[in-house]
């Protein structure tokens, strides 16, 4: 199978809102960059969702055979349900999204792991977003933004070499293992 190749901003989009040179993390990845489902439309199924459980429930035939009290045990029932399949459906979609844009990261900066970037943790990498946005502020695409990542990800190496350090000894801990 042929493997598709995504620029830079794909890869970002896909994990990050932006807007003016400004990127947020999403809470719902957005797999339609890579050819999937947009992280639009879930958010308008799970908008939908607890409305169509009431229209189902709640309507004239139903809530004659069920009655008031089964029907609000019923609705709250089915809500625990589709908080459920909102937490799933956001799980599997941003695991789907995060092995798409690892694989597709790997191609531009391959020593960098791409969880570390998204991590709120302390990591080498935590002002990844202060560097990108300054590369967006200055109009920088393709080969001039990956050169100015690049340069970026020295510099924030350089500033914690202990971090990186601590993780090499780590990764080398586990792999004597």
């Amino acid at each position: 199978m042929q493997e598709n190749q995504y620029t830079i901003q794909t890869i970002i989009q896909s994990v990050f809102k932006e807007h003016n040179y400004k990127i947020k993390k999403r809470l719902i990845y957005d797999n339609a960059l890579f050819g999937g489902l947009s992280s639009k439309w879930i958010k308008l199924a799970f908008l939908i969702l607890p409305f169509a459980m009431y229209a189902a429930i709640f309507n004239p035939a139903s809530f004659k055979a069920l009655g008031i009290a089964q029907a609000i045990v019923f609705y709250i029932i089915l809500l625990v349900f589709a908080m459920q399949i909102v937490v799933a459906v956001s799980y599997f979609n941003n695991k789907k999204v995060l092995k798409t844009a690892t694989k597709a990261w790997e191609v531009y900066f391959p020593g960098i792991d791409f969880k570390m970037i998204l991590s709120s943790g302390v990591t080498p990498y935590m002002d990844f977003k202060k560097y990108y946005e300054a590369a967006l502020s200055d109009g920088l695409v393709e080969e001039a933004l990956k050169d100015k990542m690049s340069e970026a990800f020295q510099q924030m190496e350089s500033e914690n070499t202990h971090l990186v350090e601590a993780m090499k000894k780590d990764k080398e801990k586990r792999a004597g293992k």
